[in-house]
């Protein structure tokens, strides 16, 4: 972990499986065209916008009215970094099992530690942030390398494609289209094992913002793919104060009616402030995370 392996996929599967959801038709993402779904304002609120919660929508106004500049505080960045380094390493490990075959789990985790300097530039980077890319890469390799190991045992005559999708068995940053749902066109879900198990990667301490986030996401993917969506993942990383490890959290949650519907009303909420023009006011508690902080709190 967060890596996950074939056996994390058919565990998670049958956790799905005991876990029972029960979602209204009219609340599946290609119910676009009719309420509740049916987005009212011509505006595309940013998805990512609405995992920081703001309870007057002032978030949205600032973004898409005043256009103000916005400032990302240090939470964020470190996020960012955490999802570029998990994409990189999925994409990198996919490369050396194509191009460079590896017939070893040692031979793959060799190749792939060589690859950190190549892939990821640590330059500029504080030593906690160095810390941390390097602990994520570890984990990858090791990961990787336990799967290829335990495939490459199955049978001599598997094929390349088969064995690759065995051992690393999502899709990082697969796009998908909002806009139908009145947000925007260019979603990246932080991971996708398909058909359609969506994941998600947190740093941050979790909260209900996220789970009506990828509620979004989920009912977006149901619109562009018209495949059911019950149950998604979020993984929450909890680093050590300097970075040299971490520990992952595992959420898999129900994809219900009453989510489906905060996501409309958080949806319509934004869209509304972000369309009027009017100042709807500073919210009574900001996230701290949210990047117009400093605007919306600099007497603070």
């Amino acid at each position: 972990m967060p890596f996950y392996s074939y056996d994390d996929v058919l565990r998670v599967s049958q956790l799905i499986q005991d876990m029972p959801c029960e979602v209204s038709e009219e609340l599946r993402g290609w119910h676009w065209r009719e309420p509740p779904l049916l987005p009212t304002y011509n505006v595309k609120i940013n998805a990512s916008d609405l995992s920081f919660g703001c309870k007057t929508g002032r978030l949205a106004f600032l973004r898409h009215h005043v256009r103000a500049a916005e400032a990302i505080p240090e939470g964020l960045r470190f996020g960012k970094l955490v999802h570029r380094v998990i994409a990189d390493a999925t994409t990198t490990a996919k490369a050396i099992l194509y191009c460079s075959k590896p017939t070893s789990g040692i031979d793959f985790y060799e190749r792939f530690i060589d690859y950190l300097p190549m892939v990821v530039n640590v330059n500029g980077l504080s030593d906690d942030y160095v810390n941390a890319v390097n602990a994520i890469w570890r984990q990858a390799a090791l990961a990787y390398s336990s799967a290829l190991d335990k495939v490459v045992t199955l049978s001599k005559y598997l094929r390349l494609d088969g064995i690759v999708s065995r051992v690393v068995p999502w899709i990082c940053e697969f796009p998908i289209d909002g806009r139908l749902l009145g947000l925007s066109r260019a979603i990246r879900l932080d991971a996708l094992i398909p058909p359609a198990l969506i994941i998600e990667f947190k740093t941050r301490r979790p909260c209900r913002d996220f789970e009506i986030t990828l509620a979004g996401y989920v009912l977006c993917f149901e619109c562009q793919f018209k495949i059911p969506v019950n149950h998604a993942v979020l993984l929450y990383m909890e680093f050590s104060n300097d970075k040299r490890s971490f520990k992952v959290y595992e959420n898999i949650l129900r994809i219900d009616d009453a989510l489906r519907m905060e996501f409309v009303e958080r949806r319509d909420l934004y869209a509304s402030k972000a369309s009027s023009g009017v100042d709807p006011g500073i919210p009574e508690d900001c996230d701290p995370f949210c990047p117009y902080l400093g605007v919306c709190r600099s007497g603070d």
